[in-house]
């Protein structure tokens, strides 16, 4: 697990970190070595390339290293199985702890109590005992021992074990972190990429978004900064309702966006019977997360930069806002023509089985030279696939191979059609041509309906 060749660059200089501040792309005049816990998720891997741009050597920190890792030092470290042992090795190796670990949903492999409680806490008092002189952990606004929610208290209890560090440990609690390849901050967009979109009570809940960059580079700061606070939050400039943020997204991506409050019940169906693809926002936790808000002070982390913060409204750089805005379309697209595929499919098997009369279906495959033994079993074998592949497209594992499928059976309905019933291809309703569009979505579907898989968060 160790490397030859890796020492503390304090204790080299006999200095404790951050004697000096340096601007990003200069060499510290300490640079240390951090090693970043959840260095393949979306903060951690961006602050691992901050850390790097600022002069330090850091250690990448992930579940697990896989072959495309990519460049640099990597450790396999997972919060929810400790490895003492293992971690110990490693964190006799280095000057900083960054933890930027986090779940917003728990697995059968990973809870709360693990990911942000006992692996942290055991990670703190190992490196505490490995001589490393400071932890910074990347929390969230909100958090506190009698929150509304398991995920608040919980990183409110790992929280409290940085605050048992001996050494100097920095507890930073971000609002929503604006990151154009962030999970939430591409749902934000799809929504204010709308004209129309309805809101529990309107938007009215008060956030304060921060900039991605901005955040990246207090975390710098605070690895180099001679006396740290103990806790600090990482909020954007000044705090706005939730409807206000997406109506400032919509405006840069040259959208109009038009806020209406979403019913009670409209609410409770969508906690618990979420639309496909938007389940890790729409639950209970989430509804109270936003109720509760999330704004803060921004003077502390506007001071740790020492320049103002970016505010909502510059989010968005102007040479990238149309490809945001295409992309922002694309992602409420997707979800549609994937729901009109599967409908077309499971429509048409239900039709066939049980609304098509039994005698025109048999009459129309014997004239196909379907033996008149297999015509039966042929129309509801073949209601049986289309159903299959009404609903393989909500699997994402099954999802690539169901567009496959597709093209090729309606490849071959058209040949089979054109070969012994081609009066269709003259028919004035089109049945047939009408399969040229077909085609094309479910090939638009191949390409760009990507599976849905672990996201960073």
């Amino acid at each position: 697990m160790t490397e030859p060749g890796h020492h503390r660059g304090g204790e080299q200089a006999g200095r404790s970190p951050g004697t000096q501040r340096t601007h990003e792309g200069e060499t510290p005049a300490t640079p240390l070595t951090v090693l970043v816990v959840g260095a393949n998720g979306l903060i951690g891997s961006a602050i691992a390339e901050r850390l790097e741009r600022a002069g330090h050597a850091v250690v990448l920190a992930m579940r697990h290293v896989t072959e495309d890792a990519g460049p640099g030092r990597h450790v396999a470290l997972d919060l929810a199985r400790p490895c003492q042992d293992q971690w110990m090795d490693v964190l006799r190796t280095v000057d900083v702890v960054v933890n930027a670990a986090g779940i917003f949903r728990e697995t059968d492999g990973a809870s709360f109590e693990q990911v942000h409680v006992s692996g942290p806490c055991t990670l703190f008092a190992l490196a505490a005992a490995a001589g490393v002189t400071r932890l910074v952990q990347i929390s969230a606004l909100g958090a506190h021992a009698q929150a509304a929610t398991a995920y608040w208290r919980s990183k409110a209890a790992g929280d409290a074990c940085v605050a048992a560090f001996p050494g100097r440990g920095v507890v930073v609690r971000p609002s929503l972190v604006f990151a154009e390849s962030g999970t939430s901050t591409r749902l934000f967009l799809a929504l204010a990429a709308q004209p129309l979109i309805a809101l529990p009570d309107g938007g009215r809940q008060r956030v304060q978004p921060i900039h991605l960059d901005d955040l990246l580079d207090g975390v710098t700061a605070l690895v180099e900064h001679p006396d740290p606070p103990a806790v600090i939050e990482a909020v954007g400039p000044a705090p706005l309702t939730f409807a206000d943020y997406l109506r400032t997204l919509a405006t840069q991506m040259g959208q109009r966006l038009r806020v209406l409050p979403a019913p009670a019940w409209a609410v409770r169906m969508a906690v618990r019977w979420p639309i496909p693809g938007l389940a890790q926002f729409l639950d209970a936790d989430a509804l109270r997360m936003l109720e509760a808000g999330n704004h803060g002070d921004a003077a502390p982390w506007q001071a740790l930069l020492a320049r103002p913060l970016r505010p909502a409204t510059r989010f968005l750089a102007p040479g990238a806002r149309a490809d945001v805005r295409r992309a922002a379309h694309l992602r409420v697209l997707l979800p549609t023509l994937r729901t009109a595929n599967s409908l077309m499919w499971l429509v048409t098997a239900w039709v066939s089985a049980f609304v098509y009369p039994v005698q025109a279906s048999v009459e129309l495959l014997q004239r196909a030279h379907v033996p008149d033994a297999l015509t039966l079993p042929s129309l509801y074998g073949a209601a049986a696939l289309d159903a299959l592949l009404g609903l393989a497209v909500w699997r994402p594992r099954w999802r690539r191979a169901a567009y496959c499928a597709q093209l090729g059976l309606i490849a071959f309905y058209t040949l089979v059609i054109s070969l012994w019933l081609p009066e269709y291809w003259a028919h004035p309703y089109g049945p047939v041509l009408k399969n040229l569009p077909v085609l094309a979505l479910i090939y638009a579907l191949l390409k760009l309906d990507a599976p849905d898989g672990h996201r960073p968060r």
